[in-house]
């Protein structure tokens, strides 16, 4: 059975599910170059059934992540195009008017009338609609457009297009994309900001089968979060990891005073939440709280209550449920640093969270809770190398202009012992080889690498290569052999996607100084068998020969505020845009000189 998975929030993303097993997957943001695009995923869907070698005509079904679908906001674009002072707008012109002064707005239909919300040739859908119907009738009609788009664009009949709710999607993928556990009994929870009406769900698993036991609307944790993330003039949906990296730098004085403050709202109640206080919105609740408060100390007070609420709720849910192995995901669970307090626990043995459990994820989540009820089990993910591949052709077809250039080099087949020499003498490369990596982590095929023990390089890839926030910590690509002498995992948790964060060892703080937390000194790792990515493996292991070191340190090749690169082109133009000294495509080393 092949399933197609669609999500269309942020960020909309497309996947190709055959016989349980994930085929390919990817974002829109790649193709289009719009961070966090949403919408209909047209040429991710192309994409992923390229790559897999699937036919429109071969696809048996396909699978919508969300029963409910917001057509104001989709055909507003509203997560992609949003600035921080359209935000903050919709905080005045919207929110204000309707939680706090009790009357009405026509923000969003005023918004459709300005030229940068009403045009763009990437509006798929046809809103025709809300031109005619009453805005009670959008939804259920969004709704039928949503098939009829698959329609139009693959000739797929109608009654082959079905709606998968939100959490069931993020709760499948948790559990059906991970490791099954030998450890002992196991529970599923999903948590974010909102889906079809909730934010967080409860699933035991029974005979390899989930059982949803609690599904609730109050967990409003990544709400709050969502909002401070404005009130500290960063971009929601988009900018929570820069609150959270940030938060490790405020000294407890400036801290616990925010604490306080958000420890008067949402509390844990048994297996739910509820309001100590009820605020009247999000934003001009505390914004009024934390005038005179420091900036850093917000971030950590938020930080510090999230993890706090965090582990009090699991543990209830795990003594509930007598489970020692928990399975997560959904926008909550890439917080890396709340996932390292709830995975020391004591009665959590083993914790599961596959790679960016964003709404990303839902594409695959979608396409799994279908193949399921069609009798394929779904199969875990072996790896997250699932997007586009650029060719040799690519590369050397980019390469050309590069070879008369006087300030060029052009290195033919370059071998592992070749480049790691690079980066021994302290260049910093870029490497767009092999299949691109699922989801918000580059895993080393769309990365930026160096030398880890440099602390010259922290600098030089904030501001001449990646043009980011001065306090944002890197992170290692780790060779799986050299785990324990770099992570203090005793429970020997599977950390292959960076998605929890440990406690270094002082070995680490030798070798690898700059791709871990500047202050707390924690490592979101990415660990590297042979097995899942060979040619990136002996990479770090040729670099290991040269140093002693085994590991790279990896940040995502991007421009700052930019999607991560898909093609060779991509990487070319990030090359020539940045700092960077070299660029490995394959079968190609470009340096510049």
């Amino acid at each position: 059975m092949i399933i197609l998975g669609i999500n269309e929030d942020h960020n909309a993303t497309a996947a190709i599910v055959k016989n349980g097993k994930v085929l390919a997957c990817q974002s829109e943001e790649r193709n289009t170059r719009l961070k966090n695009d949403t919408g209909y995923p047209w040429k991710a869907i192309d994409a992923v059934l390229k790559i897999s070698g699937i036919r429109p005509a071969d696809v048996d079904y396909v699978a919508f992540a969300g029963i409910y679908c917001d057509a104001l906001q989709m055909k507003l674009k509203r997560v992609t195009r949003f600035t921080i002072q359209d935000y903050i707008r919709e905080m005045h012109e919207y929110w204000k008017k309707i939680l706090i002064e009790k009357t009405s707005s026509n923000f969003y239909n005023e918004l459709l009338r300005e030229e940068k919300f009403s045009k763009g040739k990437d509006f798929y859908y046809d809103y025709g609609f809300m031109d005619k119907a009453p805005e009670d009738q959008w939804s259920s009609l969004m709704n039928e457009e949503r098939r009829n788009i698959v329609v139009r664009h693959l000739g797929i009949d109608k009654e082959k297009i079905k709606s998968v709710d939100h959490h069931t999607s993020h709760a499948y993928y948790a559990y059906y994309a991970s490791p099954r556990s030998a450890c002992g009994k196991s529970v599923v929870i999903t948590a974010d900001g909102w889906g079809d009406g909730c934010n967080a769900t409860i699933s035991s698993v029974v005979d390899g089968e989930l059982q949803e036991i609690h599904r609730t609307s109050m967990c409003n944790m990544a709400r709050i979060y969502r909002w401070m993330t404005l009130l500290l003039g960063m971009k929601p949906n988009e900018h929570e990891y820069k609150v959270m990296g940030l938060a490790a730098y405020a000294q407890d004085y400036v801290r616990d005073p925010a604490y306080e403050i958000f420890k008067e709202t949402l509390i844990v109640d048994g297996l739910d939440f509820r309001w100590e206080n009820k605020p009247a919105d999000m934003y001009f609740y505390f914004k009024d709280k934390f005038e005179g408060h420091r900036f850093d100390g917000i971030a950590a007070g938020l930080q510090m209550w999230l993890e706090d609420l965090l582990m009090e709720w699991i543990a209830n849910i795990m003594t509930k449920t007598s489970a020692d192995v928990l399975y997560y995901s959904g926008g909550l669970s890439m917080n890396v640093k709340a996932n390292k307090v709830i995975a020391e626990l004591p009665c959590i043995k083993d914790i599961h969270i596959p790679p960016s459990g964003g709404d990303e994820s839902l594409a695959i989540g979608a396409a799994y809770v279908l193949s399921k009820e069609l009798g394929d089990e779904p199969q875990p993910l072996k790896h997250a190398y699932l997007g586009y591949e650029p060719t040799l052709d690519e590369a050397l077809d980019g390469a050309k202009p590069f070879r008369d250039k006087s300030n060029f080099d052009v290195i033919d087949n370059p071998d592992a012992d070749m480049i790691a020499e690079y980066l021994v003498k302290g260049k910093v490369l870029g490497r767009c080889c092999g299949n691109m990596e699922f989801g918000a982590r580059a895993l080393g095929n769309r990365s930026i690498l160096c030398n880890p023990s440099k602390h010259e390089n922290l600098k030089l890839i904030n501001e001449k290569i990646k043009f980011r926030d001065f306090w944002m910590p890197f992170t290692p690509s780790i060779l799986e052999e050299r785990v324990k002498d770099y992570l203090l995992n005793p429970k020997g948790l599977q950390a292959s996607y960076m998605t929890i964060a440990f406690d270094s060892t002082p070995l680490a703080r030798e070798h690898l100084r700059v791709a871990m937390h500047p202050y707390d000194f924690s490592i979101r790792p990415q660990i590297v068998s042979r097995a899942t990515n060979p040619s990136y493996y002996d990479l770090i292991k040729a670099f290991e020969k040269k140093t002693g070191i085994g590991a790279l340190l990896n940040t995502s090749q991007n421009l700052h505020g930019y999607p991560i690169v898909c093609t060779a082109a991509d990487a070319i133009d990030t090359l020539l845009k940045s700092g960077l000294d070299g660029m490995i495509l394959p079968g190609l080393l470009i340096v510049k000189k």
